[in-house]
């Protein structure tokens, strides 16, 4: 039997939040006495005005504090797109092996995880930098080249961190509606470029619709993109896509002036460690040298990886093939119901329930019965829910509890 057949839901084992230990409200603290602490007013002037652009980052709800506030064990959390399937057997090894060794700080240059990912991609190792999350990596190309007054240009709704790194620099995200589809309109996007354009970001597959543009749609782009421009393609859900897809390390290694991000959050199951990694010139990878922490990547993130990618093509077949029938399920369930998801090359299906109003109710609906989504008003689809894919029971739920919450949702013309 496969893994995910023999899966069963751990019952007793807690689940830390994204937060940590702040969502533990059920832990005693000590009592302190004495008259609260005097917290004098910051010097005015003293924050950054561009700051003021930008909407904090709204995380998933934590299964621990769904718990909490519910009262219900039996949390299913399928909001934040992490994979069903824990860490490899080898990198959960290298997990272990490796605490002997944390007092010493981790290889500042990544170079055994570099050489590891470029037997995978075949990208040369000192085209490569790894980081702490493709979020990093997007707010350090940020803070390397972004001059308040400069553009970014990126299809929208999709990925919140590039419009908020942008707002951070005092720069201007340019906002291109998506193609029909839910992936991004390549010749929308171009028509945005201008003078003070410094980076287009092209999202594929999207978060949050899950639609990936063609390679043949993407080459012919990159003729067309003017050369003031770097072009970074984020395949944070590159290993779904299909075969025969858009491939960005074979674009680098074929002399294209783009800069390609991904990730081991997803499919490789390693989100809690954060890592992922930067294909690009070196030049931008010696620009982003001087602004990144030195120790960025930690140890354990380090070894979870290479033992990762070593073994990575004997547990991916299975993982892929899962959520490719659990997502064509989920899928169909949906449009039984009389909803129309964006077709979808990743491991979530985007949800539009037809008002900001509906999709706060079926959010809040879910978690008060145990069942975690994403609201995406932040990635600029404020009418939608995003469903990640998860375990076939996970999935089960999911559909079970959505069937109770609809028909307790406000009219569409309300």
């Amino acid at each position: 039997a496969l893994a995910w057949q023999q899966h069963e839901p751990q019952r007793k084992e807690p689940e830390v939040g994204e937060f940590g230990v702040r969502h533990r409200v059920s832990v005693e603290r000590p009592v302190r006495s004495g008259p609260p602490m005097h917290q004098p007013p910051l010097p005015s002037g003293l924050l950054r005005t561009a700051l003021d652009a930008v909407d904090p980052y709204e995380p998933g709800r934590p299964i621990e504090a769904v718990r909490l506030d519910t009262g219900i064990q039996e949390v299913v959390k399928l909001a934040s797109n992490e994979g069903p399937f824990p860490p490899t057997p080898g990198a959960q090894q290298a997990i272990a092996d490796a605490a002997a060794g944390l007092r010493l700080y981790p290889d500042p240059g990544c170079w055994a995880l570099r050489d590891a990912i470029e037997r995978r991609t075949f990208v040369p190792a000192e085209r490569i930098l790894p980081g702490n999350g493709v979020d990093s990596l997007i707010k350090l190309m940020c803070l390397a080249t972004i001059d308040p007054g400069d553009q970014v240009v990126m299809g929208w709704p999709s990925f919140i961190s590039w419009r908020q790194a942008t707002l951070m620099m005092g720069g201007e995200p340019v906002l291109v509606p998506l193609a029909p589809n839910g992936a991004y309109d390549l010749d929308g996007v171009l028509a945005a470029i201008g003078p003070r354009t410094k980076l287009v970001v092209i999202v594929s597959p999207n978060n949050p619709t899950g639609a990936a543009v063609t390679p043949e749609d993407l080459e012919a782009f990159l003729d067309r993109v003017p050369g003031h421009v770097l072009t970074v393609l984020d395949e944070a859900y590159f290993e779904f896509l299909p075969e025969g897809s858009h491939n960005g390390a074979e674009l680098l290694r074929s002399g294209r002036p783009i800069a390609v991000t991904r990730t081991f959050s997803k499919v490789y199951g390693l989100a809690g460690l954060r890592v992922g990694y930067l294909m690009a010139d070196t030049g931008l990878l010696g620009a982003l040298a001087r602004v990144r922490n030195v120790f960025d990547v930690s140890t354990v993130a380090q070894v979870a990886a290479i033992a990762t990618l070593a073994e990575a093509d004997d547990h991916l077949p299975e993982r892929l093939a899962l959520n490719l029938a659990e997502r064509g399920r989920v899928d169909a369930a949906l449009r039984g119901r009389g909803l129309s998801p964006p077709p979808s090359d990743a491991n979530f299906l985007l949800v539009d329930l037809g008002s900001a109003e509906r999709a706060s109710a079926a959010f809040e609906g879910l978690i008060k019965r145990g069942v975690i989504v994403r609201p995406t008003r932040g990635f600029g689809a404020p009418t939608a829910i995003r469903v990640t894919i998860g375990w076939p029971y996970e999935n089960d739920r999911f559909l079970h509890v959505f069937a109770d919450v609809l028909p307790t949702l406000p009219s569409a013309t309300a």
